[in-house]
């Protein structure tokens, strides 16, 4: 099963701005679903608004209040 998308708040390692962004925890690609590379790249990684850094995966650090 393809897991629904996330939100979450994120905190980039970059420039510190932090930001809410979605993503998804798995995408099961032998459920026959058609996924783009482009798709998949926008479902499992987030990007800084402010300086464009992208982060991918358990690589994404997650902003606790």
């Amino acid at each position: 099963m393809t897991s629904p998308p996330e939100v979450i708040k994120v905190r980039c390692p970059q420039c510190a701005t932090i930001f809410t962004d979605s993503i998804r925890g798995s995408i099961n690609l032998s459920l026959g679903e058609e996924w783009t590379d482009e798709e998949i790249d926008e479902a499992t990684s987030v990007t800084c608004p402010n300086c464009r850094h992208k982060q991918y995966g358990d690589s994404i650090i997650i902003s606790i209040d």
